[in-house]
Order: C-alpha cells, then sequence, then structure tokens
C-alpha cells in the first residue's frame, strides 16, 4: 500500500502540470449545477483516471466521471478523486486549487494525495504510516521519483507552528457564509482565507486551528485531505452525526462540518460542538 501511495503522488504531480499548461485561461462552461469547468479539469481527470487503472484494480469515482452509487455501494475499496479542486480559484488564479486522490475503504480514506501546483505544496497520508509534505524548493527543483519521495517526506504532526494566542480559522475564498462569520465572532478567531482543500492541510501542518465548513461539499473535495487530518492527529466532524465524516453515501454532498487540528481536540469550541444538538 505504502508504493501505492507514492505511485499516486506521482500521478498528482504529472496532472498539475497537465493543469498548470491551462493556468491563466479564463474561459470555462458551467455544470448543470453551475459550477465552472475548465479544459484543465477534464484533461487532468483523463490523465488520472487513465494512469490509476495502471497501477490497482479499483474503480474510480470522480468529480467529472460520477460512479453511480448503485455501483459502488458494495466495493470494498474504490478511488475518489477531485482532478481539480477550486476550479474557481484556478479561474481567479490566486493558486489555491489542488489535485486530489483519496482511496476510500469502508466508507473512509485510507489514503489521501493533495497537490497545489502553484505552490509546490505536496501532502501525502496512508492510514497508520502517518502523514507527509515536502519541501516546497526542493520539489520545485527536483524531477521526484517514488524513491525521492519516499527518501525526502517530512513528518506532519499537527503541532501548532504559529505562538498567537488567537485561534486561527480557515475560510473559503468563495463559499463563506454567514453561519461561518457568526461563528468566528463567538469564539473570537481570526480568519484566514484560502482555497480548495489547503485549508485542511493547513491544520494537518500546525499553522491553522479549525475550520468551520457551514456550506455544501462533496465527498471528492473532503477524501485526500480527511486522511490527512486525521494521520497528523487532527479530525473532521460531522455536525449533524457528530462523528467522523462518512464516505460512499448513496448522496456524494456531505453535511456540514468542522474541521480541528490536533491541538484542538477536547479544547472549548471542540466540546461546545459535541454537546450542541
Amino acid at each position: 500500500m505504502q508504493t501505492l501511495l507514492y505511485q499516486s503522488a506521482l500521478i498528482a504531480l504529472k496532472a498539475g502540470e497537465i493543469a498548470l499548461r491551462y493556468y491563466g485561461g479564463r474561459e470555462y462552461t458551467l455544470k448543470e449545477d453551475s459550477s465552472p469547468l475548465t479544459q484543465a479539469d477534464l484533461e487532468s481527470n483523463a490523465y488520472i483516471l487513465e494512469h490509476l487503472a495502471l497501477i490497482a484494480p479499483y474503480k474510480i469515482c470522480s468529480e467529472e466521471a460520477v460512479l453511480d452509487y448503485n455501483e459502488r455501494k458494495s466495493l470494498e475499496y474504490y478511488w475518489l478523486i477531485d482532478p481539480l479542486d477550486g476550479t474557481k480559484d484556478f479561474i481567479a488564479q490566486n493558486g489555491g486549487w489542488t489535485i486530489n486522490i483519496a482511496l476510500i475503504y469502508k466508507k473512509r480514506p485510507i489514503l489521501g494525495v493533495v497537490y497545489a501546483p502553484c505552490f509546490n505544496e505536496l501532502y501525502i497520508a496512508l492510514q497508520g504510516l502517518g502523514a507527509f509534505s515536502f519541501d516546497s524548493v526542493l520539489l520545485k527543483q527536483s524531477n521526484p521519483t517514488l524513491q525521492w519521495l519516499k527518501e525526502h517526506k517530512q513528518k506532519l504532526d499537527g503541532e501548532r507552528k504559529i505562538q498567537d494566542s488567537q485561534l486561527i480559522a480557515c475560510d473559503s475564498m468563495f463559499h463563506s457564509t454567514q453561519e461561518t462569520l457568526e461563528f468566528l465572532k463567538k469564539y473570537d478567531l481570526k480568519a484566514y482565507k484560502c482555497g480548495s482543500s489547503l485549508k485542511i492541510c493547513m491544520l494537518a501542518k500546525g499553522e491553522a486551528d479549525i475550520y468551520p465548513r457551514f456550506n455544501g461539499t462533496s465527498e471528492w473535495d473532503m477524501a485526500a485531505c480527511d486522511i490527512i487530518l486525521e494521520e497528523s492527529g487532527g479530525v473532521i466532524i460531522d455536525k449533524q452525526t457528530k462523528k467522523s465524516l462518512e464516505y460512499n453515501k448513496p448522496s456524494i454532498k456531505n453535511n456540514h462540518f468542522i474541521a480541528f487540528a490536533k491541538s484542538q481536540i477536547g479544547q472549548a469550541i471542540y466540546r461546545d460542538f459535541l454537546k450542541d444538538s
């Protein structure tokens, strides 16, 4: 499974390279749900689907090629991918978009890769092995191979890196809500806006404390970064069930949630959230 993790990371790196060819363009169409779709989404998707099929026999569910629930409900393993998470960020050219690859096992992700091409940030995780990142300068300067990834990974421990008495809460660039703003005010949280799965990755690397998401997300948005946060000691808790997010549901949509960095588990906001009915 470790080899599969590194192979998936290499696929994400190449998909990011493909997407970058279209970065800076503003052409897009709208899907049925009014979300934007670019050529970068489509070509990244095609590459990932083709190459995941070469490394493992699992079926694939992608935002751009959804696997119907009747086809996946009995699957023990399947890939869940977002070939370009944060298309609005991609179009806005703020850099905050990612390539997300996750492997689902019995309703939870066990392997995750998140790659942010504009920032040269790569995050990977495997259940039981841990969560890791890579030095952005080295990643940019190198031509990573499977062996290079094995030798240069840096463990994410979820420990807070910024010494500030005020907690930092990630918020969406395009999908914030009034409920979120009220939550930030209630707990006197310092807001930090960034795109896509990078919000969860900030918690995993100890650069933010909490991420309240009171707006819609889909399973492919969260799976890869979910296991990265979990393996760094943090957790994403479903607002309705008060449990970890569940995957392979009849509906691909997630309930609202709050993600907590390792340092916030058991603290005041965490306790309030769990007891809130």
